[in-house]
């Protein structure tokens, strides 16, 4: 689609304006458009996405100067292999793995190995998963937590280079994770605490909706993985976003109807629904809903020449605010491109 083309174009340019703010460090967020980024020098959760925007314009381009970028970024993440969290699958799926499958880099692929190894280590078998950890502000009680968020780059991290045993730990935190937060109406917790025994989800199902989306995208990954029951979990996770959500740019949480809306959420789902689509009969259907919503988020007001400030985020513990952010920046890529690449 030629506005899907244009867009995709306005993205890859704006990572040299963002680049152009970051000295030696990762970019996180920009408040609204105001183009004012807040610069990690690690990248805390976030470098992988940022690395991983650099590996998808390198795939695009084929310039031998983007390839060079994103192994730079790449070779910058290797701190964080040992970091205690389960968001090493968000750092190291995006800003590794990634550079293995598109490219064979021998780095990327020996750090995607490596935080794959670290995070299997990290499997608690008493409580049957991969648990938040205590890096990144989660400290003790991370422990015992499991979130939805990491969960779709922990499947991909841990089964993408055919270890039986990390597999196998991938597709039974999974199962916890499901058992927990996925209620038969398809709407998912997107966090759960291990209490008495057994984890109990600590939120309203379906309520945050980047929450539902990531849950969404994970079971399509699932069930992309393993098949069933996965593949009717995830068909029922998108029926609960399109009944739930009719308008395609949804609040942030469905219990704050004057709050915040969050469009990342909508391209989230909309990969999600992509995925699905390749994975059921009649799955045009899928397809169509997603660009449905795609078309809706970039003829907001959320996207304009390339800047999309459109991911709800806690910028300090008592403020929420529409940010630019290097995650939102890298799936609204990502989306554009597995559109493109569908219509091949």
């Amino acid at each position: 689609m030629p506005v899907f083309k244009t867009i995709m174009f306005d993205l890859l340019n704006r990572l040299d304006d963002i680049d152009s703010q970051c000295g030696s460090g990762f970019p996180l967020y920009s408040v609204g458009d105001s183009n004012e980024w807040l610069i990690s020098q690690g990248g805390s959760w976030m470098g992988g996405f940022w690395t991983g925007c650099w590996w998808l314009r390198a795939h695009l381009t084929q310039s031998t100067a983007d390839y060079a970028k994103a192994v730079a970024l790449c070779e910058k993440l290797g701190d964080k292999i040992q970091l205690d969290s389960s968001y090493r699958s968000l750092i190291f799926w995006y800003g590794a793995a990634m550079g293995d499958v598109l490219f064979h880099n021998d780095t990327a692929r020996q750090f995607a190995t490596a935080a794959a190894a670290a995070l299997a280590a990290s499997y608690d078998s008493d409580t049957r998963c991969v648990p938040l950890g205590t890096a990144l502000g989660a400290g003790d009680a991370g422990q015992r937590i499991i979130t939805v968020d990491g969960l779709a780059s922990l499947i991909d991290l841990l089964s993408y280079h055919s270890n039986s045993e990390h597999t196998a730990i991938a597709r039974q935190h999974t199962n916890t994770l499901i058992d927990a937060c996925l209620t038969k109406t398809g709407a998912c917790h997107a966090e759960a605490r291990y209490m008495n025994g057994y984890f109990q989800a600590i939120d309203t199902a379906g309520d945050w909706s980047r929450g539902q989306a990531w849950a969404m995208l994970a079971i399509t990954r699932a069930a992309q993985q393993w098949g069933q029951p996965y593949l009717s979990m995830a068909q029922s996770a998108c029926d609960y976003w399109i009944r739930s959500r009719p308008q395609p740019l949804p609040l942030n949480r469905l219990s704050e109807p004057t709050g915040l809306k969050d469009p990342s959420a909508t391209v989230i789902a909309a990969l999600a629904m992509l995925a699905l689509a390749e994975q059921v009969a009649g799955g045009e259907q899928w397809r169509d809903a997603a660009i449905q919503q795609l078309t809706a988020v970039v003829q907001s007001e959320y996207l304009n020449n390339g800047i999309f400030s459109g991911g709800c985020y806690k910028i300090k513990p008592q403020q929420t605010a529409l940010v630019e952010s290097s995650w939102g920046l890298f799936l609204l890529l990502s989306v554009l491109v597995a559109i493109k690449q569908s219509a091949i």
